[in-house]
């Protein structure tokens, strides 16, 4: 008898103990404590932040969330916080740091938090989109905010040339079609004509992502490489040799060249710092625009130019295109995880996600249809082309910024300062 009693107590001993694990989230207790979050914003972008921290103390009242904004330095100084073991419980963090900020093992993997009793389901946000929160196969990530690219166009100038608008599963060849007539000299030839003067160009019909003379924009030409079947990096992010220097990788940057080279319809960086910092879309000097959504709200303001947004044309492999992205980690040292998810949660998909999207596209379906986003005359071909983004090379290795973008950043630009062929630029880039 006294046997079953110990053993009783024991179990029972065990229960207490197992029930005293059970975190405050999962049991329902009250969240308390000090939340800390790191943010790199300043300035305006800071009232989302204060907007979201008041609606989330609202429904949690004992729990004191305290706003770190380091607008400088930011990355330096959170690395740093790392290494002390004090960095904050939640945190911004941009594409280009997501794999080796996992790798040091400072975000904690949010896939059992997501799937746990107080979790949420993911298909409340974009897929595409939701993707770009995974790092080595797991949820490390919760967007914030983020920018596919988009094609603006000059609708007036479209008419004028005698050139129906561009319109959703338009192509390469579409868009180079329409770049050749739109682009004008000073005599008044397009780029068709036999009499156009290359060598004076009052017009260009499209303003493309960084042309030559500086390190390459890459983001901006990401898209062509994915729609012609390239890459850069194998998915394992463990080699770059028989992807960046393939085939189909090669003859989509010599498509983009050539926009320059060959036919003459996009300025190149000596071209736009010529008119130092206009906005060629803006002033009506090139007709397409090749970028992010950031200038859109600009453009609306500017009564005399009357323009609509399309989805980047398809490539012969099809629609891709990319994001570039920020979000939140949760902080594999936080002290107070229970309060640090609740309020990680409610800034990604809650009332605090609904502040963040006033400034910036969101990922959460419900509030992008609330602001009517996919009905939007500017907005719907954003959101079409969200089924189309692929990840980043950047998510595939924490060394992409030193090791690939580097050596393809330097090889490519001896395309145009030393007439380095495509092909072999691309060898040298991937063997650096």
């Amino acid at each position: 008898m006294k046997r079953s009693w110990l053993l009783l107590l024991v179990l029972f001993a065990a229960v207490l103990t197992v029930t005293a694990t059970v975190s405050a989230q999962d049991s329902g207790a009250a969240l308390s404590g000090v939340v800390r979050v790191g943010s790199w914003e300043s300035g305006d972008a800071l009232n989302a932040w204060n907007a979201a921290i008041a609606s989330f103390k609202t429904a949690n009242p004992n729990v004191d969330v305290q706003l770190e904004a380091v607008p400088q330095e930011y990355g330096t100084k959170l690395l740093a916080q790392f290494a002390s073991g004090n960095a904050p419980d939640v945190f911004m963090v941009g594409d280009g740091d997501a794999a080796k900020f996992q790798s040091l093992g400072a975000t904690e993997d949010l896939a059992p938090y997501i799937a746990g009793k107080n979790g949420f389901d993911p298909s409340v946000s974009f897929p595409g989109v939701a993707e770009f929160g995974k790092v080595a196969g797991s949820t490390y990530y919760m967007t914030k905010d983020y920018s596919p690219l988009v094609a603006f166009y000059n609708i007036d100038q479209f008419k004028a040339a005698g050139l129906d608008a561009p319109k959703s599963g338009w192509t390469w060849g579409d868009f180079l079609k329409a770049a050749q007539k739109l682009t004008v000299d000073a005599n008044g030839n397009d780029a068709t004509s036999p009499s156009f003067d290359a060598k004076k160009i009052k017009r260009w019909g499209a303003q493309i992502p960084d042309g030559w003379g500086d390190p390459l924009w890459l983001r901006g030409v990401l898209p062509l490489i994915y729609q012609n079947g390239g890459s850069l990096i194998s998915a394992d992010g463990t080699k770059t040799s028989g992807f960046m220097n393939s085939e189909a990788t090669v003859s989509a940057l010599q498509w983009y060249v050539d926009l320059f080279t060959k036919y003459h319809v996009a300025p190149t960086k000596q071209d736009v710092a010529a008119f130092s910092g206009t906005d060629l879309f803006k002033s009506q000097l090139v007709s397409m625009l090749w970028t992010g959504i950031w200038p859109l709200s600009d453009y609306k303001k500017a009564t005399e130019l009357k323009f609509g947004t399309v989805e980047l044309p398809s490539g012969p492999k099809g629609k891709s295109n990319v994001l570039c992205w920020s979000g939140f980690a949760l902080y594999k040292g936080s002290k107070n995880k229970d309060a640090a998810w609740a309020f990680l949660k409610h800034i990604a998909t809650g009332a605090g996600a609904k502040e963040f999207a006033t400034y910036g596209l969101t990922a959460i379906k419900s509030i992008a249809d609330a602001q009517g986003l996919s009905k939007d005359q500017y907005q719907a071909s954003v959101i079409r082309d969200l089924d189309n983004v692929k990840p980043l090379p950047e998510a595939t290795t924490p060394y992409w910024a030193e090791c690939g973008n580097k050596a393809f950043s330097d090889q490519f630009e001896t395309v145009f300062s030393a007439n380095v062929s495509i092909k072999e630029a691309m060898d040298n880039g991937e063997t650096h």
